[in-house]
């Protein structure tokens, strides 16, 4: 029965890595289709496309990421039992891929950071759930007190907290993206990945441990049965985190874009917003009919196989290697290739479920779908 237990839960996560990762193309459509670190989003969009991209980044800005440390947190937990050795061993392979694909695909790849942060996780594995979670709120805490609030007060009331973009930032990203010579992209993904080193560990550490650390909790909460066993509160969290989160994100829209509103949205309004798109997929994972389940589970089974395979495409599609459309795209048009890059995605998890194709993931962990079908 309790062998039943896990592989249910081991399914429900899969189920939760195959929605998630539409998510995640969509966060990362942004930084393939423009240079989005560097530009003033109000000056560089206007009209329609400037509501496209407030419509996108209520429902995903600053929101994802959190949603990726909260489920690497629940599945750090869930995965214990195979031992932190064989855990670290994992880890360590991501964060090899991450690192790779950063040089030589994506400079923006969240892979490396979220495993090496996944790391400190290890060592909240053993401890009561209060641990993890008392860190994860004093983190959070420090930063919010630290390094968000004393910009908001100094901020508050200015009208015009953000207005230049780095136009040089922006031409050298767009001239180099949009060229087909390969080895200036390799470059510039160097260069990015390593610009500042010590300032995005620190970043890290506010910012995606303490929701790494609170996914462990939960999960020693056994959120899952929690959820399960009372609907009305499920309904009741979701409400009230993903309406407060998405209440605070629509600040930066109404303060158009200043600096204030955006730190706010971003360092509060997101993580918020995440944990109601957490509670949400819990409960789903359990309560959605078997075919709906089973649609996500193949994607979310091999999503480091298919996420590698996402981000070779989408070179192609975006950089001067392939067909350029870096900076040429609208949002919405990205949005559409995001979602047909998503359904291909769906469709081959099925084929290599098919044909018994285990995925890159098959290397260092016991995945497959033949170890779903054992007795």
């Amino acid at each position: 029965m309790e062998r039943l237990k896990l592989k249910t839960e081991d399914s429900n996560i899969k189920f939760m890595l195959g929605i998630t990762f539409f998510l995640v193309l969509l966060m990362n459509g942004m930084y393939y289709m423009m240079p989005f670190d560097a530009i003033n989003i109000y000056e560089y969009l206007n009209g329609d496309e400037l509501r496209s991209y407030h419509l996108l980044n209520i429902f995903t800005g600053s929101a994802v990421l959190p949603l990726l440390a909260l489920l690497t947190g629940y599945m750090l937990n869930h995965y214990r039992g195979s031992g932190i050795g064989n855990i670290a061993k994992i880890l360590v392979a991501v964060f090899a891929i991450g690192t790779l694909q950063a040089v030589f695909i994506f400079a923006y790849d969240f892979l490396p950071g979220l495993a090496l942060m996944a790391f400190a996780g290890l060592l909240f594995l053993k401890p009561r759930w209060y641990v993890p979670m008392v860190s994860s709120i004093v983190l959070f805490g420090f930063h919010m007190a630290v390094n968000v609030l004393p910009d908001i007060l100094e901020n508050i009331g200015s009208p015009t907290d953000k207005i230049y973009s780095a136009i040089q930032t922006v031409n050298d990203h767009t001239s180099v993206f949009r060229s087909s010579d390969y080895f200036a992209i390799l470059s510039k993904n160097i260069e990015i990945f390593t610009g500042d080193i010590a300032g995005g560990m620190y970043t890290l550490v506010f910012t995606v441990l303490p929701w790494i650390l609170f996914g462990i909790a939960l999960g020693k909460l056994d959120i899952r049965t929690l959820l399960g066993s009372n609907q009305l509160l499920t309904i009741a969290m979701f409400i009230t985190l993903a309406g407060g989160g998405l209440a605070l994100k629509m600040i930066q829209v109404v303060t158009l874009g200043t600096y204030s509103g955006t730190l706010l949205a971003d360092n509060f309004g997101g993580p918020v917003l995440a944990l109601g798109y957490f509670i949400l997929l819990v409960y789903l994972a359990d309560v959605s009919p078997g075919k709906l389940h089973n649609l996500f589970v193949p994607l979310g089974r091999r999503s480091l196989t298919m996420y590698i395979f996402s981000n070779v495409f989408l070179i192609f599609i975006f950089y001067g290697i392939g067909f350029t459309a870096y900076s040429d795209v609208t949002i919405l048009t990205m949005v559409i290739i995001m979602t047909a890059l998503y359904a291909v995605l769906l469709g081959t998890g099925f084929l290599f479920q098919k044909f018994e194709i285990s995925g890159i993931e098959s290397l260092f962990t016991n995945n497959s779908d033949k170890f779903g079908k054992k007795s």
